[in-house]
């Protein structure tokens, strides 16, 4: 007796397609987006992410706190200024002009910290012992949000830890979008139509995707679904993954 066939993904549409094609700026169209949410002052009354104190346990756990490190997309200050707090001397790196001033005036002794701009502003050869990127990472296709990862972790100095918080393919969302890459392994892409930032692409990672592109670190907290809503403390739609790594320290291998 035959098996029924293995459902495939649909193939894209010949416009969808095209759609991919011409993406466009992704950079320029994020910067866009969040400057006009933080302008409207969102996330300034939100409580920081529960995952803050599990980035600050993990520091101190490998003798990281207090020390420096770089907060790829601090925004307006939720989560960075409590993980400042917590004894992290942090460099904030946003492409949201917007979110870097309302945090200069949340905490101006941070001004001479913040840089704006995206990974190319840091110089070259900077790496650094802790390098966190909380829903950051998202922005563009499956290439490019992969490519961000990559980079990112090429900031991470041996022995360091990597923190990053992404968008899940079990998350769900309710703002206008079009399906425009889809994967064997449950990742997927859309691009959102938003009033005053159309055509801004986001990526939903698989699990099997992301572990792909953090092998070869070790995990200090593995890959997991955080479904909270901060807004309310409950479980909610927005399904993220998040987890911490330690990048491999070479010297440590040659004395072992």
């Amino acid at each position: 007796m035959s098996q029924p066939a293995t459902p495939q993904p649909e193939p894209l549409a010949r416009e969808t397609r095209e759609t991919l094609d011409a993406v466009g700026d992704q950079v320029a169209i994020a910067a866009a987006f969040w400057d006009a949410a933080f302008s409207e002052g969102r996330f300034l009354d939100l409580p920081p992410d529960g995952f803050v104190t599990a980035i600050a346990a993990a520091a101190e756990q490998h003798g990281l706190l207090p020390g420096p490190g770089l907060c790829i997309g601090p925004g307006n200050g939720r989560n960075y200024l409590p993980l400042v707090a917590a004894g992290l001397d942090l460099v904030g790196l946003d492409i949201a002009a917007a979110g870097l001033a309302s945090l200069s005036e949340r905490a101006p002794d941070r001004a001479d910290r913040l840089v704006l701009g995206d990974l190319s502003a840091l110089p070259g050869d900077a790496v650094y012992p802790v390098v966190i990127g909380l829903n950051v990472f998202q922005h563009g296709t499956r290439a490019q949000a992969s490519a961000h990862i990559s980079a990112a972790l090429e900031r991470v100095e041996p022995g360091g830890l990597f923190c990053l918080q992404v968008n899940s393919d079990r998350a769900r969302t309710n703002r206008p979008h079009e399906l425009v890459e889809r994967a064997d392994d449950g990742s997927f892409t859309v691009r959102y139509e938003l009033p005053g930032t159309p055509g801004l692409y986001s990526h939903f990672f698989a699990e099997p995707s992301l572990a792909a592109l953090l092998a070869g670190s070790t995990p200090v907290v593995p890959l997991h679904i955080d479904a909270i809503d901060p807004a309310t403390g409950e479980p909610g739609p927005w399904h993220r993954w998040q987890g911490i790594y330690r990048r491999p320290d070479p010297a440590e291998a040659a004395a072992s």
